[in-house]
Formats: structure tokens, sequence, C-alpha cells
């Protein structure tokens, strides 16, 4: 059996079923958390974790096949997802400027920290509650070692 073969400066993603996988240069010129009232309702949760390169950067492994998408009315998102899974994946923005990559596809975490944060004044009220329990958390987590 060969060993993997190594991409420096590279980093590969893929959905939850497996069925795509994509490989990108690790080097994203921003790294975003959005807040905003569409994001939200796009992850199902309180923000999006978004990474921003060019679209030259991606290289598509398997299952373009698989890939669905869903342009967004009057705006520069296109959705692309698993068709089969569901998880959203990255996409080209409708103008070609931008590459824009779900981080929480990717096998391993980016080297950059998150460089912003958009949208935080339409955060959901239980996003501060949940803020305040990290503490809390942590010191249970601790206890229990």
């Amino acid at each position: 059996m060969s060993a993997p073969m190594v991409h420096p400066n590279k980093i590969e993603g893929q959905c939850i079923c497996g069925a795509v996988r994509y490989r990108v240069q690790d080097n994203m010129a921003a790294f975003k958390l959005c807040y905003c009232s569409f994001c939200q309702r796009a992850s199902g949760s309180a923000h999006v974790a978004n990474a921003f390169t060019t679209p030259d950067q991606i290289e598509w492994l398997e299952g373009n096949d698989m890939l669905t998408t869903f342009d967004v009315p009057n705006s520069q998102v296109r959705r692309v997802f698993c068709r089969n899974c569901g998880t959203t994946l990255p996409f080209e923005t409708r103008n070609g400027k931008f590459l824009v990559v779900p981080v929480g596809s990717l096998s391993r975490p980016l080297p950059q920290p998150v460089n912003a944060i958009v949208g935080w004044a339409s955060r959901p009220a239980w996003y501060d509650e949940a803020l305040g329990l990290i503490e809390e958390t942590h010191k249970a987590e601790r206890a229990a070692q």
C-alpha cells in the first residue's frame, strides 16, 4: 500500500457522506463568521464560518456529479451542496470573483484565525446566553479529568 500524497499548503474537504471531495489552497484571503439572518437560515445555526479565496484555488477530487446548486435571488450567493447528504460545499460567487469555502467541511483547521465577524447585531438572543456557559462548561470538563 502506498502512502497518501502530501500536498503542502493544501487542505482537503468533503461532505458528510464522503461522495464529494475537494482540495483547496490553505492560504485564504479571509476567514469570517457571519451572523446575518440569511446565514442563520442557510446554516440552521447562529452563524456560518466561511473562508474566501479565488476560484482557481479549488480542485474537485470526486463527486462533481453529486453537486446541486441554488442561486440565491438578489445575491452573489450560489449555494452548493451534496445531493446525497445535503452538506454545504464550496461555491464560486455568481460574479466569479470569490470562492467561498465552508470551513466546517475541511478536514483540518485553517492555519489562520478568524479575521472578521459580520452581522453580529443580528445574532440570535440565545447565542449570548450560550456564550455565558463557556466558562461553566470548561470548569466542569476540568473537574471531570
